[in-house]
């Protein structure tokens, strides 16, 4: 395996991740399952992934998954504790993979970001937010839960700016524009600072999908 996609925890949120990932023509051999549960292997490796049983915290079950050549790492552990550890030893095993983690409290966060996540999802922060804006509004919270499911509705994606869009500023394209990726930053769609779009920024949009539909992935690097 090489540049491949490893997922600790085949839960609720590693089952979403990997259909998420997938959605966007990700193959399944190309996503390694680690779960200590071996039922949950087994379920895992009849869906067409492959299936690692053990301990994630552990540096010599991690390389069996062969994380050390895996392109990106999700970490859903059910445990807080548990992604700190699975954080620090992926990282370890592994400098230039992306690595993506879920806590469930916010006041752990900033933990796994410095053991070495590049991003930390909060699952009870999100879920509460969401909850909250249902509540003030009930059609946005439906936008906001459209979005969160993948493959039908609408959909957020991320693509590269295509040449006839070089020299037009976000709301002069076709798609909904959320926000411009520029080397390492990320702009909302009306910072001044955009200007027009260049051939090397990347674009965060908003699309319809028809259900069964795929996102093309692209795989043209990030610009440096």
């Amino acid at each position: 395996m090489r540049d491949h996609t490893v997922v600790v925890g085949f839960g609720t949120k590693g089952r979403s991740a990997i259909q998420t990932v997938c959605a966007t023509g990700l193959k399944k051999e190309q996503v390694v399952v680690v779960d200590p549960s071996a039922k949950a292997i087994e379920a895992a490796s009849s869906d067409g992934y492959v299936g690692v049983v053990g301990d994630a915290t552990r540096s010599e079950v991690l390389k069996r998954a062969e994380v050390h050549k895996a392109r990106q790492i999700i970490i859903a552990t059910q445990r807080d504790d548990t992604a700190v550890l699975v954080t620090l030893t992926a990282r370890q095993l592994n400098r230039g993979a992306k690595i993506v983690a879920a806590v469930r409290e916010e006041e752990n966060a900033p933990l796994l970001k410095q053991s070495g996540a590049d991003a930390v999802i909060t699952s009870a922060s999100a879920a509460g937010r969401l909850l909250g804006l249902s509540v003030l509004s009930p059609a946005a919270g439906m936008v906001m839960e459209d979005l969160i499911q993948q493959g039908s509705g609408l959909d957020m994606t991320e693509r590269p700016v295509i040449k006839a869009e070089v020299g037009r500023t976000p709301r002069e394209t076709d798609d909904l524009v959320v926000s411009v990726v520029r080397g390492h930053r990320v702009l909302g769609y009306d910072d001044p600072s955009i200007g027009t779009l260049q051939l090397t920024d990347r674009l965060i949009t908003i699309v319809r999908v028809s259900p069964g539909s795929q996102v093309t992935p692209d795989t043209r690097p990030l610009p440096e």
